[in-house]
């Protein structure tokens, strides 16, 4: 069956800005100098968002914005990226949900965020059908959304399974509460795309089987969990498991990393890649946005970051 979209990106979509190198804020009114001072898309669904359109993919970003010159920016941003804004609702009355990263010479980067548009999203009859016109439909930000946390989430997840979607989960905190909010959407997941942080939080395990285990007795297809500088572990409902190791770069900021390998599993996944193969092009889109600033760094086309997933050196097992 062809579809309208190859991905809709749901969730939370947040400007960012950055400034690097910080190692400290100044006291008082003094000054600081800086690098470098870049503007980006983000939130779990907007830094997906922005990579999986630079993989070459016919994105639909479905989200909110306020009515401020942040969205403007924002929309704009993505609009230049080739990917379809249609979804995105502006809301009147509320800024757009934005965040201040400090980011430190070691790439770690502390977060001064503004709550906005975000909290207020609910996703309405007309969009949600458009986005069901998709060969996938990630879902990014649980936890962030209010108006969408838990059976609005699933209802959309549902209804993407139910059109035919493949669908793919991702939070954007595992925070108190966080098992509660996913819980009515697992059996809706085909891949949920966890960090062994937000995993660790909610299974109390470090252990990236044993913490797939878990959401997969809970109803998703598949657990693809992100390792950070240990790359990744994939387990699937049929008992089938891998790990996929890091690449060695030079980390600059790791700011939308996770977002980013979102965007890679998914592009190999409307590709109709073996697993493997795209958790290896997850891995390397996370690998170029590690080595710039903000969301979708130094990811410039599917083939550029093929060719970075064959040739990057392989980081050695901690």
């Amino acid at each position: 069956m062809p579809h309208d979209y190859d991905v809709s990106v749901c969730g939370t979509y947040i400007l960012d800005i950055l400034g690097v190198p910080v190692t400290e804020i100044p006291p008082g009114g003094s000054r600081l100098f800086i690098d470098e001072i870049k503007l980006t898309v983000a939130g779990t669904a907007g830094g997906t968002a922005l990579p999986c359109g630079r993989l070459g993919l016919k994105t639909l970003a479905v989200g909110a914005v306020g009515d401020d010159e942040k969205a403007d920016w924002l929309v704009g941003a993505l609009g230049r990226e080739g990917i379809d804004t249609a979804g995105m609702d502006r809301l009147s009355g509320v800024p757009t949900s934005a965040t201040i990263l400090p980011i430190r010479p070691d790439g770690s980067r502390p977060a001064l965020h503004a709550k906005g548009a975000s909290r207020q999203w609910r996703i309405s009859p007309a969009v949600q059908e458009k986005a069901l016109r998709a060969k996938v439909l990630h879902f990014g930000g649980v936890g962030s959304l209010p108006a969408m946390d838990g059976a609005p989430t699933a209802a959309l997840l549902a209804a993407a399974k139910a059109a035919g979607c493949i669908t793919t989960l991702d939070l954007i905190a595992a925070g108190p509460g966080a098992l509660d909010l996913l819980a009515p959407s697992l059996p809706h997941v085909d891949f949920f795309m966890p960090s062994i942080e937000e995993t660790a939080a909610m299974v109390g395990s470090h252990d990236p089987a044993t913490c797939a285990r878990f959401f997969l007795e809970r109803g998703v297809g598949a657990c693809a969990i992100s390792l950070g500088g240990e790359g990744s572990f994939v387990m699937t409902r049929d008992g089938r498991h891998f790990a996929v190791p890091a690449f060695t770069v030079a980390v600059r900021d790791t700011t939308g990393c996770g977002d980013a390998y979102t965007a890679g599993f998914i592009a190999g996944l409307v590709r109709d890649w073996e697993l493997k193969d795209c958790a290896r092009l997850a891995t390397a889109t996370a690998a170029l946005v590690a080595t710039g600033l903000g969301s979708g760094a130094n990811v410039t086309s599917f083939d550029d970051t093929v060719r970075a997933m064959n040739s990057l050196p392989v980081r050695a097992a901690a």
